[in-house]
């Protein structure tokens, strides 16, 4: 557990998040300004900036992390192996992927572990550090949750979490969400945690609850000590 009266501490276990959309050059070079100000953990940036937030955050100690098939989730196995091949050679540390929820809901587990174990196993091939987005905004049964997270814990998944904090399968993080996660992986495995992160407070109850990460667009509103932007990832 972190000290959350040390700015040092909470920063390093926030990934400061901007992947919309819209993101310019201006953008992602305000953003890895900011991330290098603060010692955040690392820039998620969109894929199509890594290159350039790798160069810009070269020595600074801040780890660079990516996307794979996001938000969607549905992308061919073998799309999302592609893309975390192609990821390594940008040059991203480690990267956040949604497996597919379609399959543990529609009933087909052993597909939905299978992929979980090969992105596991060439994003270590490469080197990553992969967490998966189990997208509880789907899978909304404890007992789906339950068996989601123990499935990515055994796949050898480095980090779970709860939600991208996106779109239809996104959602808020929560403390009773942590705590089944918590429950149903094994170390090495970790909980990392997205969706509505905005103040120090919340941050902490998540920590207390079990989650040693969190990736959100308010990292430097928390840093501060000041609430963040309530709409936002």
């Amino acid at each position: 557990m972190i000290d959350f009266s040390d700015r040092a501490q909470v920063a390093k276990a926030i990934q400061y998040t901007n992947v919309n959309p819209d993101l310019t050059r201006e953008g992602l070079l305000a953003h890895v300004k900011t991330c290098a100000e603060y010692g955040f953990d690392a820039a998620m940036v969109p894929p199509c900036w890594v290159r350039l937030a790798k160069a810009e955050l070269k020595g600074t100690g801040v780890k660079v992390a990516s996307t794979v098939n996001f938000p969607m989730a549905n992308d061919t196995l073998e799309m999302k192996l592609a893309v975390v091949r192609l990821l390594a050679k940008e040059g991203a540390d480690q990267f956040d992927f949604p497996p597919n929820p379609g399959l543990l809901l529609g009933g087909e587990e052993k597909e939905y572990a299978a992929e979980l174990r090969e992105v596991t196993r060439v994003a270590h091939e490469e080197g990553m550090v992969l967490k998966a987005m189990l997208e509880f905004g789907y899978i909304t049964t404890p007992d789906l949750k339950a068996k989601a997270a123990r499935f990515a814990s055994e796949a050898g998944i480095d980090w779970v979490k709860q939600s991208s904090g996106w779109g239809k399968g996104g959602c808020e993080a929560t403390v009773e969400d942590v705590k089944i996660l918590k429950a149903n992986i094994t170390a090495p495995c970790k909980v990392k945690v997205s969706g509505k992160v905005n103040t120090r407070e919340k941050m902490k109850a998540l920590f207390e609850a079990g989650a040693e990460l969190v990736g959100t667009s308010s990292g430097p509103a928390i840093v501060d000590g000041i609430e963040g932007n309530p709409n936002a990832y």
